[in-house]
């Protein structure tokens, strides 16, 4: 029988392994419920319990809309990560199915480097390194209001969006990180019968096919539209995409398609 299981970065300790997750637990629970009318046993993991080869020594068993915490080790065929940094999966890994692979973990934990392969299609971003070296490049960022970010942030934390002049006023939370220093690209008009405001628009590919979208939009009176910074998120139907928006979803997709493809070939 085929084993699956959501792979966060938790403690294992107690029986509701899911209990961080708030609003989007829904989406998490009947993602597991698919699985398990597949007729597959499933389970919520810890990267701190595996122990290499696709095991783990304990996990959370799903069973009747419940979890059950399993102390023996697990033979795991299939990972959904969740894990929130580098940690997991290791690198060199060929006991294990892991959705989405490392290298692309990597590349999206990476921001600098994705603008290195994403160049043509994201807005001009320079390197700043340490913070303290930021009024060094804001003179070439061409547009009014900048965005200045962690190369590897999460959440939208310790993140500056506004007017070059305010921004030697910024204090991150955590002190030390590496920044990069974007243009400001300016969504306020919206899309045409999708959303009339400020916007965040998501496109998700799995096998170079486009399987959902959605539109994030910031709460009132912010700039960002990640969930953890309030914004909220509505699911859209892909045909009322812009066909500019296509037809740059299609080139991208088809990239990473074929690198993941040669990659594969390799191994």
């Amino acid at each position: 029988m085929t084993s699956f299981g959501m792979c966060f970065s938790r403690d294992f300790e107690g029986v509701n392994p899911l209990g961080h997750i708030g609003k989007k637990l829904p989406v998490y629970l009947r993602l597991l419920k698919l699985c398990q009318k597949e007729g597959w046993d499933v389970y919520v993991l810890t990267r701190k319990t595996y122990k290499g080869g696709g095991n783990f020594g304990g996990a959370w068993l799903f069973k009747d809309g419940k979890f059950e915490k399993v102390n023996n080790l697990i033979k795991v065929d299939l990972v959904f990560d969740w894990v929130g940094n580098l940690m997991f999966p290791p690198r060199n890994n060929n006991k294990l199915k892991v959705v989405n692979s490392r290298e692309f973990k990597e590349l999206c934990w990476n921001k600098w480097e994705a603008y290195q392969k994403l160049e043509d299609y994201m807005p001009e971003t320079y390197w700043v390194g340490n913070l303290n070296n930021t009024q060094r490049f804001v003179g070439k960022v061409k547009t009014e209001n900048i965005v200045l970010k962690p190369y590897n942030g999460l959440q939208g934390k310790d993140v500056f969006i506004g007017p070059k002049e305010k921004v030697k006023d910024f204090r991150p939370e955590r002190p030390g990180r590496k920044y990069i220093l974007q243009e400001f690209v300016d969504a306020s008009r919206g899309i045409p019968n999708l959303t009339p405001g400020k916007h965040d628009l998501r496109v998700v590919i799995i096998n170079n096919k486009v399987v959902w979208s959605h539109i994030r939009v910031p709460a009132k009176g912010k700039m960002l539209a990640n969930r953890a910074q309030g914004g909220a998120l509505t699911e859209i139907d892909y045909q009322k995409v812009p066909e500019s928006v296509k037809k740059i979803v299609k080139v991208v997709s088809q990239k990473f398609y074929n690198s993941i493809q040669e990659h594969s070939a390799i191994h």
